[in-house]
């Protein structure tokens, strides 16, 4: 898609959407005798959810997994509520939506938005599988990571330059921030 036009697209954001493996993490996970014991992910994209957040816009995680599964997002999450700025009330608590199947995102998505008044139109996602495709196809701004499946780059308004947990994130946070004309130097970050 032509820039003009995602620039015109992050403009009108006003809540973001993210998928956890693929896009918050690696998609790496070092598998135990009892299961998954870690996955990795990049601080730099923390710090783009905290500028985002900062600029007053809402975020949402949302995953397939459940259960033990997710417990790797949900601590991570855990983590960015228990900041200053949300318990101060500056920021929007980030909710966690786990076993969000591929034909539930969209609908889970929606009622969020409605807690704010927003549309779907004025929503930006970033996935980066099938489990995606619907979110990606439904929101006014799809981003992916670089190393996204074809099938969702296809939809994509976006492709980052860095791969998932390696810094996507933080390339679509840059983007709708410098879209709106938003200085990131003044923003508070905790």
């Amino acid at each position: 898609m032509a820039e003009q036009l995602v620039i015109e697209r992050a403009r009108k954001v006003k809540a973001l959407v993210l998928d956890g493996d693929g896009v918050i993490f690696t998609g790496h996970v070092l598998e135990g005798m009892d299961g998954p014991l870690a996955k990795t992910r990049h601080h730099c994209d923390g710090q783009g959810i905290s500028l985002i957040r900062a600029a007053g816009m809402p975020v949402a995680c949302m995953t397939g997994e459940s259960g033990k599964h997710a417990v790797f997002l949900e601590k991570l999450v855990e983590k960015w509520n228990s900041l200053p700025s949300v318990k101060e009330g500056r920021w929007h608590p980030v909710p966690v939506f786990t076993g969000a199947e591929r034909s539930r995102k969209v609908d889970i998505i929606k009622s969020w938005l409605a807690e704010f008044g927003f549309s779907l139109e004025e929503c930006a996602a970033m996935g980066d599988d099938l489990t995606d495709y619907d979110l990606i196809r439904a929101v006014g701004l799809a981003a992916a990571p670089a190393q996204a499946e074809d099938i969702i780059k296809r939809y994509a308004h976006y492709i980052a330059p860095r791969r998932g947990g390696h810094g996507a994130v933080r390339d679509f946070a840059n983007l709708i921030l410098e879209a709106k004309g938003i200085d990131v130097t003044a923003l508070a970050l905790r």
